[in-house]
């Protein structure tokens, strides 16, 4: 018996307790304290959190802006027409009062505005709360193709819709060029002729003499013939130069201009004048 309790006290082996604290150390360092954890899904609601009220204050924005009668289209005004009503320019666009200003597709409303040939340029765009503006750039007149009939055409040679024919107008006729499909030939001689009607706007010829014709039958010159029968012969080279001489020679001849029959604009110092 005394054998016994003597062995009750002997201690468990000295390897059995490492082992064990290693154990203890181990599962401590896999095991974060929960006061760990607890701080890491605080900081996640901290980002969420802010971005979930900066979601649903845009929501309601939205909803505010599309359904609020503050922002339907009252009123629409049209600019810069001339051949056109205002009634006319907006049924055109596509667009209706009664509508929300923001639902309005302007980009769509443009397009629709440019299928027409007559007109060159279009804007559209809001003014808040309730009102849309429209303003075109109508495409003007400058000259009339001879081939077969006559085609009206603007400086940059679109050919014109009917509301821009304007027979009672007086426009230079042009001959020496063929119209097919909607487009000028040939190509040389049309960017040539379309640079002159554009150098004639800029220097203000029409102030001076009336031109009536233009001749583009030789392929180093072009012909014009005014009103008064006054022949002008230009090469095609630098028609503003060439212009300016001949705003030169109007200024000298004065008076006598309806005497005269040519002009030569080719030479660079002194022009040609026959009477």
């Amino acid at each position: 018996m005394k054998w016994l309790i003597l062995s009750s006290k002997v201690s468990p082996p000295r390897s059995r307790r490492k082992m064990s604290a290693k154990v203890k150390r181990r599962r401590k360092k896999v095991a974060p304290p929960s006061s760990v954890r607890s701080k890491g899904g605080a900081g996640v609601w901290k980002l969420v959190l802010p971005l979930l009220v900066l979601a649903i204050l845009a929501g309601g924005l939205w909803w505010v802006f599309h359904h609020s009668e503050i922002f339907n289209i009252r009123e629409i005004r049209v600019r810069n027409h001339h051949s056109y009503s205002p009634e006319e320019v907006i049924e055109m666009s596509g667009i209706e009062t009664g509508g929300n200003i923001f639902a309005l597709n302007l980009a769509s409303a443009r397009e629709y505005l440019l299928r027409d040939v007559n007109i060159r340029d279009a804007r559209v765009e809001r003014i808040f709360p309730d009102v849309i503006e429209i303003e075109i750039v109508e495409r003007e007149p400058r000259a009339r193709v001879q081939f077969g009939h006559l085609y009206t055409i603007d400086d940059w040679g679109v050919i014109l819709g009917s509301r821009k024919r304007a027979p009672e107008r007086k426009l230079p006729v042009i001959r020496g060029l063929r119209v097919k499909g909607g487009s000028l030939f040939p190509v040389d001689k049309r960017e040539a002729c379309l640079r002159l009607l554009r150098e004639l706007e800029e220097q203000d010829i029409g102030s001076l003499v009336t031109i009536a014709e233009i001749r583009l039958f030789s392929s180093d010159l072009i012909e014009m013939r005014t009103e008064g029968d006054l022949e002008i012969t230009l090469g095609r080279d630098d028609y503003g130069m060439q212009l300016r001489r001949l705003k030169m020679v109007l200024d000298k001849l004065g008076p006598e201009v309806a005497q005269a029959r040519e002009v030569d604009l080719r030479y660079s110092k002194i022009p040609v004048v026959d009477k």
